[in-house]
């Protein structure tokens, strides 16, 4: 018995290591996506880095052809579904800009689209 209580234990080591690579909720593809959508089509603004920590805190660096550009996608990103907190860090330049912002993932708040 005791050979079978050392593999259980082995395997739930094992569950507990890799469980957040197997979330069947996808979190992270869900906050990419709604991320992407609130990118113009157009390329007006395009992201270079997305760091999500925690699957809540997300922090994306890029650029945009102009200051409206951003704060126009920094407007529909906020009003998605899930997204709270909007926060432009810094930017830089003026054509392009450069720049930095955060947010909150939480699902359930925001406005629904």
């Amino acid at each position: 018995m005791e050979t079978k209580v050392k593999e259980l234990e082995n395997l739930q080591q094992q569950i507990r290591k890799f469980r957040p690579w197997f979330d069947g909720s996808f979190q992270s593809l869900s906050i990419l996506r709604k991320l992407t959508e609130a990118f113009p089509e157009d390329g007006a603004v395009s992201a270079k880095t997305v760091e999500i920590r925690n699957l809540a805190t997300v922090t994306c660096s890029g650029t945009a052809r102009n200051n409206q550009a951003l704060l126009q996608m920094r407007d529909k990103l906020s009003a998605a579904a899930g997204v709270r907190e909007v926060h432009i860090e810094q930017t830089r330049g003026s054509a392009p800009l450069q720049f930095t912002f955060n947010f909150h993932w939480g699902e359930g708040t925001g406005d629904a689209n």
